[in-house]
């Protein structure tokens, strides 16, 4: 399978290239986060590119968290410059088609719902089985279309939430070793970032320059 890069997309109506920064508001499931990466100033772009497509930006299970971490040439904090900056826009989910490879879109409506059921049931150290399963089911019940797309989007979305479920029984492993043979699903909690950079904040900042469809 061709390599594929996590956290980019474009718009459902326009087709502009973007990165999306939150995959939900906490507050607002409907709605994204995203930054169009294309149009950001030319002394953010190379550094914003460079932290989303790093090793730590693919292995982040979203892209906030490593902007989070992640400064501009200037020194200045990544997320917190392209909030004050206006630079992240709030997107409804619907509107979200993710291309981890040129070849692939997948609706962000689909992988969230994808995810949120890996998530619920993934409870013992075997996840892949089951995504398996359910892509092969969905494979056979495609009696129209494009089979092979279809099975090649689903192939995806299988590889990028075993790899985000492998990861997070990696860190539960980490925190607590016991977990070791239960490699039970850890807990979720919230992490640090600069003040005024909540989801929450953001989005009310973004709504206002949200694109209209």
């Amino acid at each position: 399978m061709a390599n594929f890069t996590k956290h980019v997309g474009t718009h459902k109506g326009t087709n502009t290239r973007l990165s999306v920064a939150f995959l939900q508001l906490p507050d607002d499931e409907d709605n994204s986060l995203v930054v169009f990466s294309d149009s950001l100033p030319e002394k953010y772009h190379d550094d914003f590119m460079s932290a989303l497509e790093s090793k730590e930006g693919q292995s982040s299970a979203q892209l906030y968290e490593i902007l989070s971490r992640k400064v501009f040439h200037n020194g200045n904090n990544m997320l917190e410059t392209l909030h004050k900056e206006g630079l992240m826009k709030k997107m409804p989910v619907e509107q979200i088609i993710m291309t981890p490879n040129s070849n692939t879109q997948i609706p962000l409506v689909d992988l969230l719902a994808q995810m949120k059921n890996l998530g619920e049931n993934t409870v013992t150290p075997a996840p892949a089985p089951s995504v398996q399963q359910n892509v092969t089911e969905q494979i056979d019940m495609a009696a129209q279309g494009d089979n092979k797309k279809i099975a090649q989007n689903l192939l995806v979305q299988a590889v990028m939430l075993e790899e985000e479920a492998e990861r997070k029984r990696a860190e539960a492993i980490k925190f607590d070793p016991s977990l070791t043979d239960k490699a039970e699903k850890p807990a979720k909690k919230g992490r640090g970032r600069p003040a005024g950079t909540t989801a929450k904040a953001m989005a009310a900042r973004a709504e206002a320059a949200a694109p209209s469809e």
